[in-house]
């Protein structure tokens, strides 16, 4: 750790704020035989007016986080294959512009255009009423929006970290509060890092009740790809011991969840919960890779820090956002009464911490592909995939 380098960008406590930096190679006065950079800047104009942004580049993967949301993953690029996808909103959106409540709870997806994006950390749901005690210790009504807070906070503190190779690890340290007098208090500290020449990112998150008494938290990472990866003949492939579909809609095509169709106007969207396999590391992973085999990418993660994975479909028209999201979580986005009903709501000790960590992986050649395709059938050792036709009761409300 001693040739540790590092550059503070933001730190709200000290009043220390860098508008621009570059850093490369030659300016930091490190040989590499592969170029990289990491570079930050501030967005004007439009939505974007006021982003600040981090442009990650390692050689092969570069990538742009957001501070200014959440320390959001925006998109990215491996050997010139985008990563991420097209939403009908043009971001990254500065928070100010989103307003949770809008459209009953829904307006969260007025900034939604990551690729990776954290929902939570209160709650991570969709639009529900929760009861919770007021200042006075009474029972109160409160109104939980779309997928949390946590996606529309800017970061207090933001620093670069510079660990020379070989291989050079470039990495991005964030921390975001959210916190209100009288609710939940939480921070997010996380550490995004990549090594020079890789087709990794590593996301490692630590979660802080920073309250003197217990809290409950829900988190959800919503990993969102397009093409080139998502069109007509792709396949979701994943370790999965039980899937199910979230409601009837998605139970219409249950028989055909792992596939995915062309962009289809007017298609409504479909959402399956998968129970996954995972290897005696405690490791397991779910890919997303295109009709010919030869591109994939995959999230991973350890199954006992995000027990779930949720797969969204929603092959809508180019224009109105064909996606897909692989979205591992502590919990299925269902309204927070439910999940805690079902003891999927995680309660944090005062001043306890809670750890995730997700690596996103890309792959570029079929070699690449089958080799994960491998592992998958690997985590399953022959155990078949219980598919439920219908929604099923504990996963699912109404079932």
């Amino acid at each position: 750790m001693a040739n540790l380098r590092s550059w503070t960008l933001t730190d709200v406590s000290q009043r220390v704020y860098v508008d621009r930096l570059e850093l490369t190679p030659g300016a930091v006065a490190l040989t590499s035989p592969i170029a990289w950079s990491v570079r930050k800047r501030t967005l004007q104009g439009g939505l974007s007016a006021g982003v600040d942004i981090i442009e990650v580049d390692n050689g092969a993967l570069s990538f742009t986080l957001v501070p200014t949301r959440g320390m959001g993953f925006w998109k990215g690029s491996y050997h010139g294959l985008p990563i991420g996808w097209q939403s009908p909103v043009a971001g990254p959106v500065h928070p100010a512009f989103v307003q949770a409540l809008d459209q009953g709870g829904l307006g969260w997806l007025k900034g939604f255009d990551e690729c990776i994006v954290r929902c939570g950390l209160a709650s991570n749901g969709p639009p529900c009423t929760d009861v919770v005690p007021d200042n006075n210790g009474n029972p109160s009504k409160v109104n939980l929006t779309l997928r949390g807070r946590i996606a529309n906070l800017p970061a207090s503190r933001v620093e670069i970290q510079i660990k020379p190779g070989p291989p050079t690890e470039l990495t991005v340290i964030g921390i975001v509060d959210e916190a209100m007098l009288f609710c939940p208090q939480w921070r997010l500290v996380t550490r995004i890092s990549t090594t020079v020449g890789s087709n990794r990112v590593s996301i490692s998150d630590r979660i802080i009740n920073v309250r003197e008494v217990p809290d409950e938290m829900e988190l959800l990472y919503h990993c969102n790809f397009g093409r080139p990866f998502l069109e007509e003949g792709a396949r979701m492939v994943a370790p999965s011991l039980a899937v199910a579909p979230r409601d009837a809609r998605a139970a219409e095509d249950i028989a055909r969840y792992a596939e995915y169709p062309a962009p289809t106007p007017g298609y409504v969207e479909q959402c399956y919960w998968h129970d996954l396999a995972a290897g005696a590391d405690g490791m397991t992973l779910a890919m997303l890779r295109n009709a010919e085999g030869d591109r994939g990418v995959v999230v991973r993660f350890p199954k006992s820090q995000l027990p779930w994975l949720t797969q969204w479909k929603n092959t809508v028209g180019e224009r109105e956002g064909y996606v897909t999201g692989l979205e591992p979580g502590v919990n299925l986005p269902n309204p927070k009464t439910f999940e805690r009903e079902q003891g999927r709501v995680v309660t944090v000790a005062p001043g306890a911490t809670y750890s995730s960590d997700l690596v996103l992986e890309v792959h570029d050649t079929a070699e690449g592909v089958s080799g994960v395709e491998a592992e998958v059938a690997a985590l399953l050792g022959g155990r078949a995939t219980t598919v439920h036709p219908r929604p099923v009761p504990r996963w699912s409300p109404g079932a």
